[in-house]
């Protein structure tokens, strides 16, 4: 069964929810640049050959218990 986790993100334009499948979170690690935020690496590749990554409005320790409570 897959599942999915919602993830809040924002951008200069305002802040969105976006549904992720669990199983496509690569890493996820605390944002250089910000504490309160969080960097999520997706195992997809954009269609570039680039990695994607999120920056998620979640401070790393909440994103990393919510993650291993999945």
């Amino acid at each position: 069964m897959t599942k999915f986790i919602e993830l809040q993100t924002s951008d200069e334009t305002g802040s969105k929810t976006e549904l992720i499948s669990v199983a496509s979170i690569g890493r996820a690690y605390e944002s250089p640049q910000n504490t309160s935020k969080s960097i999520v690496e997706l195992n997809y590749q954009s269609i570039h050959d680039a990695p994607v990554f999120l920056e998620v409005d979640m401070a790393y320790e909440r994103l990393r218990s919510l993650l291993l409570s999945i």
